[in-house]
């Protein structure tokens, strides 16, 4: 069976528990905050499986290509550790990234690291399931989507897979090719900026790059009971794009987050609300910079005026 992995989302389509904001969370230890944290895990009854709690388009592509494959699909959170699509877990707001506003990172009393977090978790979270193991018992592709934050927070355990296993992972992100530890840049698909060019059937933002990658490749290039080496597979990727153009670029304005505000009011109704058609029409039509994570904060406060 073919393993799909990928990220957990900050967009949730189940309510928190206000005690399951990282925010909330006193300051301490790495290995203390992550014994803390799961304690706050364990005392809130209410729990869904992952797949009904993940929104945002990233997921919706990566479960997508899932079903494409008929893959067993595992969720890579920095909430709970690996998990499986369909573990009954509840609905939480946790983040590696430093500057979101539920980051674990300030939490954090002395050294952090993305990597030490994740290694604090995996020793305490009741979720979690050992990438080793989970691996072992699958004999297919091993299909990793992940963002550059979650390759840091998760690379010593992908290299740590034996050989043979590592042999089939299939890397999909748009992380740049030096920080991707070399051990895992032979299995990485050698998908760039085309993906978001004229030609490309899976358009879409930065954050969805990786999850969009491995659709096209689920959907495009990965035939039933594919032997081929990721030498091979990467040469079929590099075919399928030879000749596609590279997206247009653009110099966009800067806006602060007044302004913002005032214009994602202005197009809410137009775009239904969606947050990664906001971010689209912001840049392709409107001409304006923003990232991705801050767009989606601000984009939550107007979701929560007008709700």
């Amino acid at each position: 069976m073919t393993l799909v992995i990928t990220t957990c989302t900050s967009r949730k389509r189940k309510p928190i528990h206000g005690t399951l904001h990282a925010s909330a969370l006193p300051r301490a230890p790495i290995a203390k905050l992550a014994s803390d944290w799961v304690l706050r895990l364990a005392s809130v009854a209410e729990v869904f499986p992952a797949s009904e709690i993940y929104g945002g388009r990233s997921f919706q592509e990566a479960t997508l290509a899932a079903s494409l494959l008929d893959a067993r699909l595992m969720v890579v959170s920095a909430g709970l550790g690996l998990i499986s699509a369909d573990a009954q877990v509840p609905p939480y707001a946790c983040t590696v990234l430093v500057d979101a506003p539920d980051s674990i990172a300030p939490r954090v009393v002395g050294s952090y690291s993305m990597a030490g977090w994740w290694q604090a978790l995996g020793a305490v979270s009741p979720y979690v399931q050992s990438l080793h193991q989970v691996t072992a018992e699958n004999d297919g592709l091993i299909c990793a989507a992940l963002s550059d934050a979650y390759i840091e927070m998760i690379s010593d355990e992908l290299c740590a897979l034996p050989e043979a296993v590592l042999a089939r992972l299939r890397l999909f992100t748009r992380a740049p090719f030096e920080r991707i530890a070399p051990a895992l840049r032979p299995f990485t698909m050698p998908y760039d900026d085309r993906l978001d060019g004229p030609d490309s059937p899976v358009r879409g933002t930065r954050g969805d790059f990786a999850a969009r990658a491995l659709h096209h490749f689920a959907k495009f290039v990965v035939s039933e009971a594919d032997g081929r080496s990721a030498t091979d597979h990467g040469a079929a990727v590099s075919a399928a794009l030879a000749d596609w153009r590279m997206a247009a670029r653009f110099d966009r304005r800067r806006l602060d987050d007044a302004s913002l505000l005032d214009l994602i009011r202005a197009h809410w109704d137009a775009e239904c609300g969606s947050t990664a058609r906001l971010l689209r029409r912001f840049r392709d039509d409107l001409g304006v910079a923003c990232e991705q994570g801050r767009f989606a904060e601000l984009a939550r406060r107007v979701r929560g005026e007008r709700t």
